[in-house]
């Protein structure tokens, strides 16, 4: 074979393998370079793939290239927070993130395997290994620890920007207040002229005039009851505040039992009502105790009639001066946790305690020591340092607005600290 025949060859074979490398890389060029990474093509080409496999009535918008800008975009964020992680030297362990992939497959019923897989075979032609999962989780979870982290450093809601928003959402409590009333109707007939309405209205008002001059309602109620042509009556029925302030009068006011309220013009004509009962929220008040206790528990050791028999000689020497509560709980308690704050267990809900153990805690005055009592885990000898009624639904009030004006700062605060991170980051999309 002639030397020219040679170099023909070797030109061939040399400009094939130019020719592949350079189809290669146009086929996973860079997208953007964000600092010292590169995001690649392919990697803005998987997700779009992922987004239509997923949504089954995906449509691409108007503007092609406008759903691969919102992804390069994307990527270009994850990568920054990704290297805020790195600097912040934050890493995931294997724990997280198998207790992550846990929960995926809690939420879809299924176990481990069968969501190790589904994820092989659902995405088999699209060469995603389980790795390729497991790498992607890490990666949410690190974005996921930088950002609490950074918000939560950020974000500063204080105690008087919680009572201004709190007293806002329970301005309007006042609907959730039921009240118990009885009424005497003053029914408007057909005829509904002028004339007709101001004789009933005059009747009305000179019926709550006695009534506010000390006349008895009962006594006004069985009269009206009575003369069933005049009047027409109702004795005790429960209703919303609101409901009633929206059917008759939206500034009226509920202050106590016994009130007369009206006359008001209803559909059917004009009522009276007597206020007989107000059930302002009591559904939701719940009884708190500050506890302090001493506490003798079963064991290996002791058996339970041991125990009660140790928690009645330390009740016996308190009674009689020996030694003071706070001395046994700080020398005899085997609840060790509470032993070295003298036996505090700071406030507790009486949802907590049940049985005679909550009759106890009724039953006991501030500063009073109780008889030896059971519970699930052992003897008790219980001081209540203090009670109080909490209204949970004040204190989830309260709760709610304090997430409220967090969620607001955060997502301010996130805004800023990502244009932050992007003004004091290279950050360079390369157009095709």
């Amino acid at each position: 074979m002639t030397m020219k025949i040679w170099i023909v060859i070797i030109l061939y074979i040399f400009t094939s393998i130019f020719y592949v490398l350079s189809k290669e890389i146009e086929i996973d060029n860079i997208a953007a370079v964000v600092n010292d990474q590169i995001i690649l093509n392919s990697d803005v080409k998987k997700i779009l793939f992922l987004l239509k496999k997923e949504g089954q009535d995906f449509r691409i918008p108007l503007k092609s290239d406008f759903l691969k800008e919102k992804v390069i975009q994307k990527l270009i964020l994850d990568e920054l927070l990704l290297q805020e992680s790195k600097k912040m030297n934050i890493t995931v362990t294997q724990e997280q993130i198998n207790s992550m992939i846990k929960n995926i497959a809690l939420k879809k019923n299924i176990s481990m395997n069968q969501l190790k897989n589904y994820i092989l075979f659902h995405d088999s032609y699209s060469n995603f290994s389980y790795k390729n999962y497991e790498k992607n989780i890490k990666k949410l979870l690190q974005i996921k620890i930088i950002q609490d982290y950074e918000i939560n450093k950020r974000v500063n809601v204080t105690e008087e920007e919680v009572n201004v928003l709190f007293k806002k959402l329970i301005h309007n409590n006042k609907k959730f207040k039921k009240i118990n009333l009885s009424y005497i109707l003053i029914p408007l007939v057909k005829d509904r002229s002028n004339y007709v309405i101001d004789d009933k209205r005059k009747l009305a008002n000179s019926l709550v005039t006695k009534l506010k001059k000390g006349y008895d309602f009962e006594k006004l109620y069985i009269e009206c009851k009575k003369n069933k042509v005049l009047f027409s009556v109702k004795k005790m029925f429960w209703i919303h505040l609101l409901d009633m302030k929206n059917t008759f009068l939206k500034t009226l006011d509920v202050l106590e039992k016994g009130q007369i309220l009206g006359p008001f013009l209803g559909d059917k004509g004009f009522y009276i009502f007597k206020v007989n009962d107000i059930r302002n929220n009591k559904e939701n008040i719940s009884t708190e105790f500050y506890v302090q206790h001493c506490l003798i528990k079963p064991s290996i050791i002791i058996n339970d009639e041991e125990s009660r028999n140790n928690i009645w000689n330390i009740y016996r020497n308190i009674k009689r001066g020996v030694y003071s509560f706070d001395y046994a709980v700080k020398n005899l308690s085997n609840d060790f946790y509470s032993a070295n704050k003298n036996g505090d267990l700071g406030w507790i809900s009486e949802g907590m305690f049940h049985g005679n153990f909550k009759k106890i805690l009724f039953s006991l005055k501030k500063n009073e020591v109780s008889e030896p009592v059971r519970s699930e885990f052992g003897w008790h000898i219980v001081k209540i340092l203090d009670k109080r009624e909490i209204d949970y639904f004040y204190n989830f009030k309260k709760k709610q607005a304090y997430n409220i004006l967090f969620f607001k700062k955060m997502v301010l605060e996130k805004n800023h600290w990502i244009e932050d991170l992007k003004n004091f980051s290279y950050i360079n999309i390369i157009r095709p």
